[in-house]
């Protein structure tokens, strides 16, 4: 996926978010912004959105001096949604296909993204992931697939989500499928990353790994061998989330992608509106 003219409007609102976030000084978020602004021009149209996003949140960390501003809110989120362990598992061992529920509500962390959205309805988003949300829903060919395959790869996407995906994941290794999740191997706005992995004790269900980088999505020449490894061989992946679909869309076979549309051009590659729920296949 090429970077849009939908994008160059949302790499400044994101940098505009970032800022704001770090700094309540109007005049300092004024001058971080003009600064992004002269990067604009710079960026690379033929690269994926995410790519791109990457370069502007890097430069206002750089710009503000801040290394992992999300960390706080990344620990929040992890608890928030470990609250909400028991009642889900619940409601999935209650459901006539626990994995079918356990996938449907692995959608709903994907609106922890405090890139896009500083105030999320968890509870709100639940009821839609086990109603009608999904605008495509290619459930029954992700169930095929999986039962053909032995090994799976979950690139996992935002702290807190995590949590919620360790619920699918938990289903699958029901099913003896041998999982590796995947975090980012760095800090950038909420992404997982190994900390979060442990702390909500992800790594107790499945091994974990990291991408090796902490660019949004998966940019393979940022990445890690053992990263990359276990991406090409992996029979089937899971991929999580805006970042992931903007940057492994059309890269490989038998990849799925679970996310919520948040912006117009990713909702219009994906032929959907903004905000609808999506497990499309590759």
């Amino acid at each position: 996926m090429k970077s849009t003219s939908l994008c160059y409007p949302c790499f400044l609102k994101q940098a505009h978010s970032s800022v704001s976030f770090l700094t309540e000084d109007e005049q300092r978020r004024v001058e971080v912004l003009k600064e992004i602004s002269k990067m604009l021009p710079g960026l690379d149209s033929a690269k994926n959105p995410a790519y791109n996003s990457t370069l502007v949140l890097l430069k206002v960390n750089e710009l503000m001096g801040a290394v992992d501003p999300y960390e706080d809110a990344r620990k929040k989120y992890d608890r928030l949604a470990m609250e909400l362990v028991p009642e889900l598992r619940g409601e999935i061992e209650a459901s006539a296909d626990p994995l079918e529920m356990s996938v449907r509500m692995s959608v709903v962390g994907n609106v922890i993204d405090l890139g896009i959205k500083e105030k999320v309805d968890i509870s709100g988003t639940l009821e839609l992931a086990k109603g009608e949300g999904f605008k495509i829903f290619e459930f029954d060919a992700l169930k095929s697939e999986l039962q053909k395959s032995k090994r799976v790869l979950y690139i996992l996407d935002n702290a807190g989500e995590i949590v919620f995906d360790s619920l699918a994941i938990e289903q699958m290794r029901k099913l003896g499928k041998a999982v590796i999740a995947v975090v980012k191997g760095g800090p950038i706005l909420n992404d997982a990353i190994m900390d979060d992995a442990k702390r909500v004790g992800l790594d107790k269900l499945c091994k974990v790994i990291d991408t090796g980088s902490n660019y949004v999505g998966v940019e393979r020449d940022k990445c890690s061998p053992v990263f990359l490894k276990a991406l090409d061989t992996a029979e089937l992946v899971i991929a999580k989330g805006q970042g992931n679909y903007e940057t492994l869309e059309g890269t490989r076979a038998n990849i799925f992608f679970i996310l919520k549309a948040k912006c117009e051009a990713v909702a219009e590659h994906l032929g959907v509106d903004v905000g609808d729920l999506v497990l499309k296949r590759a």
